[in-house]
């Protein structure tokens, strides 16, 4: 995502982005974020943010990932419990809405449900590495199409991981399948971990996984024991990483020259569909009257803007709103109105992308610059 500051010579920004994805990126305390920031130098800022918003996994338990005696030893199942459980320590949890499932007998064995690494490699963990073979057929287009109503209900981006070998022995076309409901619901990519022993298998996976864009397909023999390309996939399904270098400017002023401060908030202005303030945005704002007391000659235009959900007119209303409401707050606390200028945009001026809800999150804000 863009940051929501931009650079402004006489400037004062109301960001409710910070903190709004504060708990989902860097800021969080994960594990893996933090390590993903210790990569990059100390004056590179880093920001880790969810590429998609659900996850579904697909594990194949049916009686061909058991087999032992076409090469595949030890047993697919176990390889690919193996891979899951690797990159299940590689996840960042920034806030997903994921879900574990096995076929056959198809079933969910986690989710939906918020991710948590511990969760989610305890259901992993449990994933068996040995099972019936004979009678135990593959029916890998059913357990994709069994995936409809979870998707149905779900908002936003969905990755489905689809791990297994790629047969199909009984049921509907596992490609038939993933592409019915690719075209029901365009913002599902299909990604694939292929234990395939032959070439059917693999091109069956490869279709599925190229029914959208940036979907991946990876083969379990370069995963396993490969910690860089386990990296690298949960960077691909998962989150992506923004960087800018810090560069302290210095500009020259004369001596008598009065440049009015550059004031930033680190706290969330609205909630979802709400103009009042909340406690940690008053907190903010309190940290910045001296900022305006200092500068008694400078005057400001506060801006309001929504997210897009919701009509044009509904979302101009709202914005001009939350104008007003820090307009008024400022007024409580012995800012001269004289000084001030309200104006709302709607959503047509987003910070951030709307299609996640951290974007969305970004959007719902207040920003306040000098008059001109």
């Amino acid at each position: 995502m863009k940051s929501v500051l931009g650079r402004m010579a006489l400037s004062l920004v109301v960001a409710c982005a910070i903190l709004a994805v504060s708990a989902l990126t860097a800021e969080s305390g994960d594990k893996v974020v933090e390590e993903i920031k210790a990569a990059y130098a100390e004056n590179v800022e880093v920001t880790v943010t969810p590429k998609i918003d659900n996850f579904v996994v697909v594990f194949d338990e049916s009686g061909s990932m058991y087999l032992t005696d076409q090469g595949a030893r030890p047993a697919k199942a176990k390889v690919g419990k193996d891979i899951m459980a690797a990159l299940n320590e590689r996840i960042p949890e920034l806030g997903y809405q994921g879900t574990v499932a096995v076929f056959a007998p198809s079933r969910e064995l986690i989710g939906p449900t918020a991710y948590s690494r511990e969760s989610f490699g305890q259901t992993i963990e449990g994933l068996p590495e040995t099972g019936r073979i004979f009678g135990n057929r593959t029916p890998l287009g059913d357990a994709i199409m069994q995936r409809d109503p979870n998707l149905g209900k779900s908002a936003g981006k969905t990755a489905v991981l689809i791990v297994s070998d790629g047969e199909r022995n009984i049921g509907m076309d596992a490609l038939d399948a993933a592409k019915t409901l690719h075209q029901k619901y365009p913002n599902v990519c299909f990604h694939a971990i292929s234990l395939a022993d032959n070439e059917k298998g693999r091109t069956t996976l490869k279709a599925i996984s190229e029914l959208g864009d940036d979907c991946v397909y990876a083969e379990a023999s370069e995963l396993t024991g490969n910690p860089a390309a386990i990296d690298q996939l949960a960077k691909d399904i998962f989150y992506t990483v923004e960087t800018r270098e810090i560069v302290q400017e210095v500009v020259a002023v004369e001596a008598a020259a009065v440049v009015p401060e550059i004031i930033e908030f680190d706290t969330p202005t609205f909630a979802f569909d709400q103009y009042e303030l909340t406690p940690e945005a008053k907190m903010g704002l309190d940290e910045n009257l001296e900022g305006l007391s200092n500068q008694p000659d400078l005057s400001i235009v506060i801006q309001g803007y929504t997210d897009s959900i919701g009509t044009e007119d509904y979302n101009q209303k709202l914005s001009e709103q939350r104008a007003q409401a820090v307009y008024e707050y400022f007024i409580s606390k012995g800012v001269s109105p004289e000084r001030m200028q309200t104006v709302g945009y709607g959503e047509s001026r987003p910070a951030a992308d709307n299609s996640s809800a951290q974007g969305r999150a970004l959007n719902r804000r207040t920003e306040i610059s000098a008059a001109p």
